[in-house]
């Protein structure tokens, strides 16, 4: 774990350094109880803090200007970032006694900084330089140093938003990401190169399942800005199942009426609906050969049913359907009990619509087909259509179409050689002999 001791600092309060904390409200402070009596009282939440005003003020712009009055002997300070304990970090900073910045809690002591403005205008290498450059230095640079970081951001929003901590973790993470990737990628050639049988871990077995830590919202920023940046879809698809499994754990809810005995918990079916539709937003551009599996489509609308919105659950029905010769029985049984008995019931529109969606997409792709076969039968020549014709293997349809534009082709030279070639035909040209069952005599495109 990264840290950094801030322990060069001297003492700015003469006599010995001081820190008293009422100990009915936090109890067991390892302060050394300073000589002086304390002057300033500082409460934090529901913790009082026995202080002196001159270290303080000394550092911290805010305490200065509650200050202002000499006779003021006891301050309030209900917005502190990370409460109580990151205040009493700060207020050791300004005692000059050694305090550890490290992953844990460099976020909170950076917004803590902001809030009581210990910047460099009120003393030099004051906290939120000494933290911020941990944060460039050991945060920044590191994948897992920056969803952990960003994960303790949560707690401390707006204020974490409004430093723009949060964003340039989200950008951080996302560009190691790709860059593991291409070293993922570089690793692997040279595996491959060297004929080794062990695979290189993928970005994946080591961060992507970190990503399960972060709430709804900071996990949709950075799946969005991986995106963005170009990390494979396949990996995506990987986050998003390893993040759906984590935050549903407990949390399933398919239809209230399926288990009359548990009590469905509303803000429970809130954050269901939530995380479904916003991983169905997440899911990675929709092909007939996704990276996305059945299965996993499948759970979610499963769940989605129960909650989600009906453009949601169209989605949902709509990648199926593009899928669904990747499907086993158990993929498309989506259940429902709208009669709440406890005979389980199926939803067949639903079905009915993934099937409608796949059947539409055969006949897309035969329409396509057939276009190619009328191309390219345009294009053999007369000794390959005539080798096709009597082809028994080639597809009637397809035999048809060659028999036919032979047919137009014959007749196109005729007409072009009709006048030097006329007494050939005896005026009997439109009379051209049909070969024997090929069908063109009658056949119409």
């Amino acid at each position: 774990m990264g840290l950094v001791t801030v322990g060069e600092l001297k003492p700015t309060f003469t006599g010995k350094r001081g820190f008293r904390l009422n100990s009915s409200i936090r109890h067991g402070s390892e302060w050394p109880i300073s000589d002086v009596s304390s002057d300033l009282t500082v409460q934090v939440g529901s913790s009082s803090f026995c202080l002196h005003k001159f270290p303080l003020v000394s550092r911290s712009g805010k305490i200065r200007k509650l200050l202002t009055d000499s006779k003021t002997s006891s301050i309030c300070l209900p917005s502190v970032p990370g409460g109580a304990e990151a205040f009493e970090l700060a207020a050791k900073f300004c005692y000059g006694i050694n305090i550890e910045i490290n992953l844990l809690n460099v976020a909170k002591l950076r917004c803590a900084s902001h809030y009581l403005e210990m910047t460099e205008e009120f003393s030099e290498e004051n906290l939120a330089i000494k933290t911020e450059h941990f944060f460039k230095e050991t945060i920044l640079p590191s994948i897992s140093n920056s969803i952990l970081v960003l994960h303790h951001c949560e707690a401390l929003v707006p204020v974490s938003e409004d430093l723009n901590l949060v964003n340039r973790l989200v950008i951080a993470i996302a560009n190691n990401a790709c860059k593991e990737q291409l070293a993922s990628g570089l690793l692997k050639l040279d595996y491959t190169f060297s004929g080794a049988n062990i695979e290189p871990e993928t970005p994946l077995d080591w961060w992507g399942k970190s990503l399960a830590v972060l709430n709804l919202d900071f996990f949709q920023r950075v799946v969005s800005a991986v995106k963005s940046k170009g990390l494979r879809q396949d990996v995506i698809s990987k986050i998003l199942i390893s993040y759906t499994n984590k935050s549903l754990q407990g949390l399933i809810i398919r239809d209230p009426k399926l288990d009359k005995e548990r009590v469905i918990d509303l803000e429970s079916k809130k954050k269901q609906r939530m995380i479904v539709e916003t991983v169905v937003r997440l899911l990675p551009t929709q092909g007939r050969r996704s990276s996305v599996p059945m299965a996993f489509l499948s759970s979610l609308l499963k769940m989605g049913i129960a909650t989600s919105s009906g453009s949601c659950r169209s989605e949902l029905e709509r990648r199926i359907g593009l899928q669904l010769d990747q499907a086993i029985l158990e993929d498309v049984l989506i259940p429902t009990n709208l009669n709440g008995n406890n005979n389980t019931m199926y939803d067949t529109d639903s079905i009915l619509r993934i099937f409608s969606i796949f059947l539409n997409l055969d006949e897309e792709d035969d329409d396509e087909e057939q276009d190619q076969q009328h191309h390219h039968s345009q294009k053999l020549s007369q000794e390959a259509c005539s080798h096709a014709a009597q082809n028994e293997r080639l597809p009637v349809q397809m035999a048809v179409q060659v028999l036919y534009f032979e047919q137009i082709r014959l007749r196109n030279a005729m007409s072009s050689s009709i006048g030097s070639t006329q007494f050939l035909f005896s005026g009997n040209c439109h009379q051209f002999p049909q070969r024997a069952g090929s069908g063109a005599g009658n056949f119409t495109l």
